[in-house]
C-alpha cells in the first residue's frame, strides 16, 4: 500500500509539473495538435495551483498546525503568493507567464484557509461562498471582478469543495456522503463543458449571456478542484467518516458488530475459559 501510494503520489505530482513545464516552455505546441496544445494552455492556472495547493494540505499543514510557527509561515508564504501575483501582473512577460498572477493570488487566499482548524465554525463555509457568489453577481461588469474571474471562481468553490462536501480532506472525523461527493466531481467535470456550449454553439444575449461569458473564464477553477479533492479522496483516502444512514455507515457498523475475525459476517460468542 505504501508503495501504491507514493507512486501515485509521484504520478500526480509529476504529471501535474510536465504541464506546468510544457505550457511555459511551449512543448505541447511542438508535440501535440494546435487546438490540443491551445486547450492545454488556456486551463494551465488549475493546474499550478494544484501544485501550489496540494503540497500544502499533504506536506505543510500537518507539520505546521498547533506549533508557534504555522501562523508566522502560513501568512509569509501567502504574502510571497501575493508579491508573485503582482510582479507577473506588472511584468512584460508573455501572456501564459502573466496569466498565472491569479493563480498565485488565489493561493494568497486558499493556503491561509486550508490551514484553518476543522471543523468550521456553524455554516462560515457556505456564507464565504455565498458572499463571493453575491459579489461576482453584482460587479460583474466591473473591470476588477472580470480580470478576477479565475481567482474569484476559486473563493467561490473551495469552502464548498472542503467544508461541504469533501470535509475528510482537511478533518478526518467529519462525515462526508458518498453520492453527495461524486455528484460534486460529477458537476466539476460537466459544469465547464456545459458553460462552453452554452456560449460557443448556443450563445445568448443578456443577463444570462454575461452569465455563460464569465463561467466560461473560469474552467481551470473547477480543473483545481476536480484535481486536488480526487487526489486526496481517491490517491490518499481521505474521505472521513461514513454520514449515518449512509450504505457505507451500514457497512462499517456491521464489521464493528461482527468483528474483524469473523469474516462470515455471524457473531458468535467464544467459550468461556
Amino acid at each position: 500500500m505504501r508503495w501504491s501510494t507514493t507512486t501515485a503520489r509521484t504520478v500526480f505530482y509529476g504529471a501535474c509539473v510536465v504541464v506546468t513545464v510544457g505550457v511555459l516552455g511551449q512543448l505541447f505546441a511542438e508535440i501535440l495538435p494546435g487546438s490540443v496544445a491551445s486547450r492545454i494552455g488556456h486551463n494551465s492556472e488549475g493546474v499550478v495551483l494544484a501544485l501550489l495547493v496540494a503540497p500544502w494540505i499533504e506536506f505543510a499543514r500537518p507539520r505546521l498546525a498547533g506549533t508557534s510557527r504555522e501562523w508566522p509561515v502560513t501568512l509569509a508564504v501567502a504574502a510571497l503568493c501575493t508579491v508573485i501575483a503582482l510582479l507577473l501582473l506588472q511584468s512584460d512577460l508573455p501572456s501564459r507567464f502573466r496569466t498565472l498572477n491569479e493563480t498565485f493570488l488565489a493561493a494568497a487566499v486558499v493556503i491561509p484557509y486550508v490551514q484553518l482548524r476543522r471543523p468550521l465554525p456553524g455554516r462560515l463555509p457556505v456564507v464565504a461562498s455565498a458572499v463571493v457568489l453575491a459579489v461576482i453577481v453584482v460587479a460583474n461588469r466591473t473591470a476588477v471582478v472580470t480580470d478576477l474571474a479565475e481567482t474569484l471562481a476559486v473563493l467561490l468553490l473551495v469552502p464548498i469543495g472542503f467544508d461541504v462536501v469533501d470535509r475528510g480532506i482537511l478533518d478526518p472525523q467529519a462525515t462526508t456522503s458518498p453520492r453527495l461527493r461524486l455528484g460534486w466531481y460529477v458537476a466539476m467535470v460537466v459544469a465547464p463543458i456545459a458553460f462552453s456550449v452554452l456560449e460557443y454553439n448556443i450563445g445568448f444575449e443578456g443577463i444570462v449571456g454575461e452569465a455563460t461569458r464569465y463561467a466560461v473564464r473560469v474552467a481551470e477553477a473547477f480543473i483545481f478542484m476536480l484535481l486536488v479533492e480526487l487526489y486526496f479522496t481517491v490517491v490518499q483516502g481521505r474521505v472521513g467518516r461514513p454520514a449515518a444512514g449512509s450504505d457505507d455507515h451500514v457497512a462499517a457498523g456491521q464489521a464493528a458488530a461482527t468483528g474483524p475475525g469473523d469474516p462470515s459476517g455471524s457473531s458468535v460468542a467464544a467459550p468461556p475459559g
